[in-house]
Formats: C-alpha cells, sequence, structure tokens
C-alpha cells in the first residue's frame, strides 16, 4: 500500500483474502522490437496469432527483437546483449540551485556524458535550446520564473530534467 494511504472498508463485504506472494505474479510475454543500437522501436502487447508464432516470423524476417516476459518502459530501457536493461543516468555536478534574475548570477554544473542536448522552458514553453560538446551546462536569466532545463545525451541515456527558481533581484 503506498505510503499515506489507508485501507478501503465497505459495510458487509468479505473479509480480505491474503494472496501468497511466493509465487511469481503472471506477466504478459510481449515482443520487444529495437534497431541495431538497443533503441526500443516498439512494443507488442497482444497479437491474434500468439507472440511466440509473431516472434517466430520476425525472426524469418531478420527484424531484430526479444520475446521478453514483462512489461518494458521504452523511455527508461533498451536492449543490451539480447537483454532488456535500464538507460543509463546522467551524472550532473555541481550545486543545482535558485539562480537571481539578474542576467549575472550563473549557475555552473559539468555534465556526463559531454555531449547533449540543452532544452530550457519557462512556463511549458520553450525559450533556449543548445547542443554542448564540452560537459559545462551555464545558466543566466534576467527574467524571474521557473524554468526547466532538460539534458538530453544521445542513446542509451535518459532524459534529465533540473528545475531552476530565478529569483527577481
Amino acid at each position: 500500500m503506498p505510503p499515506g494511504s489507508s485501507p478501503v472498508t465497505t459495510a458487509g463485504a468479505a473479509e480480505p483474502t491474503l494472496v501468497d506472494d511466493q509465487a511469481p505474479a503472471a506477466r504478459p510475454k510481449v515482443i520487444v522490437r529495437h534497431d541495431d543500437n538497443g533503441v526500443i522501436t516498439a512494443v507488442t502487447l497482444q497479437v491474434e496469432m500468439g507472440m511466440e508464432t509473431l516472434s517466430e516470423k520476425y525472426a524469418e524476417m531478420g527484424i531484430p527483437h526479444i520475446l521478453y516476459d514483462g512489461e518494458v518502459d521504452i523511455a527508461d530501457a533498451w536492449v543490451k546483449d539480447g537483454q532488456i536493461v535500464p538507460k543509463l543516468d546522467v551524472e550532473i555536478s555541481g550545486e543545482v540551485r535558485s539562480v537571481k534574475a539578474d542576467g549575472e548570477d550563473l549557475l555552473e554544473l559539468t555534465v556526463s556524458p559531454a555531449e547533449f542536448d540543452a532544452t530550457v522552458a519557462l512556463d511549458g514553453a520553450m525559450v533556449h535550446f543548445e547542443r554542448v560538446t564540452d560537459g559545462r551546462l551555464e545558466f543566466a536569466v534576467d527574467h524571474p520564473g521557473r524554468y526547466s532545463i532538460f539534458v538530453a545525451p544521445a542513446h542509451p541515456y535518459r532524459i534529465r530534467r533540473l528545475d531552476v527558481e530565478a529569483i527577481a533581484p
């Protein structure tokens, strides 16, 4: 049960039954299609012919895929050596902090991997885009507000979001 939640009770309802947690829950078989770099391009959840049959047909056609037991989040996973694995995390060094909206208070961070796209949004609208090649993320603005900075390196990394408040001086 999630923290802060409470059990629901219904008058006259039968007592809840405990489920034996020792047996693994049945997980659906899915087909995960991917390119040669492991980028997941599609996840097939259900087909009339059956997953095993579709997997055989994909193999005959040379379509890279794996037959996988379980759920797959294509935003956070990729295929490496025939296995579904989590995407890598972006590492950021330096203090993510508020800045003065004076155009001079500079937020300086170091990002690994060093090459990434940086997109800055204010109130959900993109206000700046830059291709970074040296791992240095610098941010200064002269307009107050809550900014979101998206750090998007190449595959197989996850996109990282930083929220920075620019406070009027």
